[in-house]
């Protein structure tokens, strides 16, 4: 979706609870023209900017390398000025969605992704995280209620992945089953829940 336009309100819904098949499709295209990548865009741009761009009319956040948080498309600084490397995607309460995920393609630096209480991220836009599998080494994925066994395990595809934190995902049916099939298949990674993250926990 072309976004030349500074002002990026945002209009996707927070919530996608669709009553009928008609809204059903009609939010499903308006996501997608919120989510799909724009190739001219990032050739023009450069990937990092393009993915930053993504993220942020969904209404997440990003981190630069050197520390700097941005939370509004609007504070992105004019075209023509070159922005540092992404190296962290907060999805929390966004509407991103496995359209936008070949945003993360050239993303050189980006390490971390958390993806939390976010209602479009199901199991289509965890295989689609496989486009930043040769950066990305820490994930987070909490409280997203389209998310079930089979996207969890196709995470072992992050075969970079050092921590992965999951947690409150009502539509998955064994998490302790899936935690184990990920261990087993990417042994260097510590994954766990939020107790496996606390300091005396080892």
């Amino acid at each position: 979706m072309q976004c030349s336009v500074r002002k990026v309100l945002r209009t996707t819904p927070r919530t996608f609870v669709p009553r009928n098949n008609q809204v059903r499709t009609f939010w499903e295209y308006v996501n997608m023209m919120f989510n799909k990548p724009d190739p001219d865009r990032i050739k023009q741009l450069g990937p990092d900017r393009a993915c930053a761009e993504w993220v942020l009319r969904n209404g997440g956040k990003v981190i630069w390398e050197g520390g700097k948080k941005l939370d509004d498309y609007n504070s992105l600084p004019p075209e023509g000025i070159p922005v540092p490397k992404l190296v962290t995607i907060d999805g929390t309460d966004s509407s991103i969605s496995h359209y936008g995920f070949p945003h993360l393609i050239g993303c050189e630096k980006l390490s971390n992704i958390i993806l939390h209480n976010a209602d479009y991220i199901d199991d289509r836009a965890l295989k689609g995280l496989s486009f930043g599998q040769n950066t990305l080494t820490h994930l987070q994925v909490s409280k997203c209620v389209n998310v079930t066994d089979a996207g969890l395990k196709s995470l072992v595809s992050l075969d970079k992945l050092e921590i992965l934190l999951m947690f409150n995902l009502m539509s998955v049916e064994n998490l302790q089953e899936c935690k184990q099939y990920i261990q087993k298949h990417l042994p260097k990674c510590k994954v766990t829940d939020l107790k496996g993250m606390q300091p005396n926990n080892k």
